[in-house]
């Protein structure tokens, strides 16, 4: 057991410190917001992560409490985890002011106590942030040095929105970014009491994880792209289905992030990506690679855009089910359910949207643009063409015989296969339609494929 602090309450933060306190450790949480510090310490506080409420709720205020004061917090912790924002500055970099602001004050609290103390970063930085601001800031702040009653650790977490609590209890790995072995055992054996699972422990160096944080989610965005790439090919060329193709290939380099379907979106992927392009150009190196990733993932948004406006005519209204950026979640960050319903709107098309978490995000967003239904059902009865943009486990609820003689369009395969037998209308998005395949190259390409086959 170790008694832990966690600096800032967002939806990560707020997590990690109920599983923090669930597996058994200490955890005094400080946040700027007396609002949230409060909702803490009297259980008010309604997570939007699945599992995070049991679990505040089951704690005494022996094992989770909160306060807006960093002195207090450092005092009575060992190990701090440090989790703000770091917004996308306008070069496409990833700002630091929250988190140096926070160094400061963790700084200062530290240099008010005797005994050591470890500060782990689990917000996403650019490689290099930590030895060239982080470290040095947390060292003139606190008056010490690394290794001589201060530790530092770069820990960024592999979550996703929606399944936080899975991230941090059940991780494919913990990485660890030390600057000194004693700090990476420490934060390793606070993680270990947390894991429900055999996750590994990886240990490197800061700078080594930095680079691995955002390069795992980089990689992903490189696996979607590709996926996406070859829902294209099968929806345009006959008889060929995106599932078995990638479903085969996914025996070979896996199945994770390999699904034919919308281009990605949310917090994480499209910025980080970004990110690493203008670090590598910094650099002077080659960043073709991950600047391709990005376009491709526009030019596949405006892919599911053309083949939407084919189906539909101006005055139509189109339905689209799932607003979030994936299942699980509210957030519609990015989210191309989102711009699709824009784009929609702009060529004259009526559009009605439905989400079982994120409608009153979309309303912020999106106001009178487009009308929102309560179920969807309303979108299927209400709508000449229906897409069902994400792969909700409340789909299968859905009782799709709403949908009658209209066309349902499904862009990740997912309505269940019973309801895809009774829909009159029903066109699975990277499935090409059957035709005699031969004579349909002859009309689509002419010449041009004999010509590729020589």
């Amino acid at each position: 057991m170790a008694k832990v602090s966690v600096f800032g309450l967002g939806k990560v933060g707020h997590t990690l410190a109920a599983c923090l306190g669930a597996s058994g450790h200490n955890v005094v949480c400080y946040d700027v917001n007396p609002r949230l510090v409060a909702a803490i310490n009297d259980r008010s506080l309604v997570s939007c992560e699945a599992g995070v409420d049991e679990r505040i709720a089951g704690l005494g205020p022996d094992r989770l409490r909160a306060t807006t004061g960093a002195v207090e917090a450092i005092r009575e912790s060992d190990a701090t985890f440090i989790i703000v924002p770091t917004p996308s500055n306008m070069l496409g970099g990833f700002s630091l002011r929250y988190v140096l602001d926070a160094c400061r004050t963790i700084g200062d609290a530290i240099r008010q106590k005797k005994t050591p103390h470890a500060v782990s970063l689990v917000s996403t930085v650019l490689p290099g942030s930590s030895d060239r601001f982080i470290v040095p800031v947390l060292e003139q702040a606190s008056g010490r040095r690394i290794g001589e009653g201060l530790h530092y650790c770069y820990n960024p977490a592999f979550i996703a929105l929606g399944e936080v609590v899975r991230g941090f209890e059940r991780p494919d790995y913990v990485l660890i970014g030390e600057c000194e072995p004693d700090g990476g055992e420490l934060i390793a054996a606070i993680h270990l009491m947390m894991v429900r699972n055999q996750a590994t422990i990886v240990r490197m160096k800061a700078v080594e994880a930095e680079i691995t944080k955002i390069a795992s989610n980089t990689h992903e965005t490189m696996r979607v792209a590709f996926a996406n790439m070859l829902l294209s090919l099968c929806n345009e060329m006959p008889n060929a289905d995106v599932d078995r193709i990638t479903g085969a290939l996914a025996h070979r380099i896996g199945k994770r992030f390999f699904k034919g379907a919308m281009p990605y979106g949310g917090p994480c992927w499209p910025r980080d990506n970004r990110a690493l392009a203008v670090l590598v150009e910094a650099l002077g190196g080659t960043s073709a690679l991950l600047r391709a990733v990005d376009d491709s993932n526009a030019e596949h948004g405006a892919y599911v855009f053309r083949n939407l406006l084919n189906l539909s005519k101006p005055g139509d209204t189109v339905g689209i089910i799932g607003l979030a950026y994936k299942p699980g979640t509210p957030v519609i960050e990015k989210s191309y359910s989102v711009e699709l319903a824009r784009w929609l709107a702009a060529e004259g098309r009526s559009v009605i949207g439905w989400d079982p978490l994120a409608m009153d995000e979309t309303r912020l967003v999106l106001s009178d643009t487009i009308a929102y239904a309560s179920s969807a059902e309303q979108v299927l009865t209400q709508s000449d063409i229906s897409v069902v943009a994400m792969p909700s486990p409340e789909l299968s609820a859905v009782d799709w015989s709403a949908a009658g003689d209209r066309l349902v369009v499904d862009c990740w395969r997912c309505v269940p296969q019973a309801a895809q037998l009774k829909l009159k209308h029903y066109r699975a998005l990277g499935h090409g339609e059957d035709a005699a395949l031969g004579p349909w190259i002859a009309e689509r390409m002419g010449n041009r494929f004999d010509v590729l086959c020589n």
